[in-house]
């Protein structure tokens, strides 16, 4: 038996201590990297293996293009419990897909390699976005990514006392620490945190003017500048490509988002109006 949805911020109520630190970050190095992947394999672990092969203690990529065999796949949905304020649903299952657009954090779990995946693709003439299992992730094409490898600096789950959820936390990796260097920062933001607000925070940490900002997290609802708004309390979205603070100096996040009830939203964030619902888990890098 699911608990009702919230139908306003005040009835959104984490069941731990607030944490003190709502803007947690760490520099890092953050390098480009194009990684050829075969048809056939387990993404999460083939990953793994190239992260340790290139030195790196994380990696920010994107999954836009990939073609993928059947996979599991999870949506937002009310919590399951009188404890966490939203869950997933019972999983699902694709087909297989071509991804239009998808964000992929890597970082460790438990000691292993571990990818929290966020995508959007169509399917049988309906669109989804949803929160892919990753350990059901293979590809069936031979097909290129790119993103970001990190060093210096690592996404590690753990549990986390506020939500009662385990998340990405960022730390220091000092054994990839190298003498490039720092052009960028990870970050999560903790929950009620505006996606807007705390970016712009973050790259003052980083003191840059211009910045690309790429992840994913959970936002309870938002309004957009170029389109209609999310007026749902529970979703998760992706951050599109083009997000970062430009040569205009303007802060634009483009998003993609679904809401608990299926509903699909593209759009670019209108400040103070997107507070983060769980966890949101941030690349913000220097452009040169």
């Amino acid at each position: 038996m699911r608990r009702p949805a919230p139908l306003s911020l005040s009835q959104i109520r984490h069941p731990g201590p607030k944490s003190t630190d709502r803007h947690p970050f760490v520099l890092c190095n953050a390098t480009p990297v194009k990684i050829d992947l075969p048809a056939g394999v387990q993404l999460q672990s083939f990953l793994g293996t190239w992260a340790e092969e290139s030195g790196f203690a994380s990696a920010i990529l994107n999954f836009k293009s990939l073609r993928l065999k059947s996979f599991d796949y999870v949506m937002p949905d009310r919590a399951a419990d009188d404890r966490h304020v939203a869950w997933y649903s019972e999983t699902r299952r694709s087909a297989g897909a071509y991804l239009d657009d998808s964000v992929a954090v890597l970082g460790r779990r438990d000691g292993n390699w571990f990818a929290h995946v966020h995508a959007y693709w169509s399917e049988q003439g309906a669109n989804h976005l949803g929160h892919l299992l990753p350990h059901t992730i293979e590809t069936s094409d031979r097909s290129q990514i790119t993103g970001w490898g990190l060093k210096g600096a690592m996404f590690e789950a753990a549990e986390d006392p506020e939500t009662e959820f385990t998340l990405f936390r960022v730390k220091e990796h000092p054994e990839t620490s190298t003498q490039e260097p720092v052009n960028a920062l990870i970050a999560t933001l903790a929950p009620f945190e505006d996606l807007s607000a705390g970016v712009e925070k973050l790259a003052e940490k980083l003191t840059a003017r211009r910045y690309g900002v790429h992840g994913l997290g959970s936002l309870a609802g938002t309004e957009f500048l170029d389109s209609s708004p999310m007026t749902g309390l529970i979703s998760e979205i992706l951050l599109l490509p083009e997000a970062g603070c430009h040569d205009d100096n303007q802060l634009s996040l483009p998003v993609r988002c679904v809401d608990l009830e299926g509903n699909l939203f593209r759009g670019t964030v209108k400040p103070n109006t997107a507070p983060t619902l769980v966890t949101c888990e941030l690349l913000i890098k220097k452009l040169d």
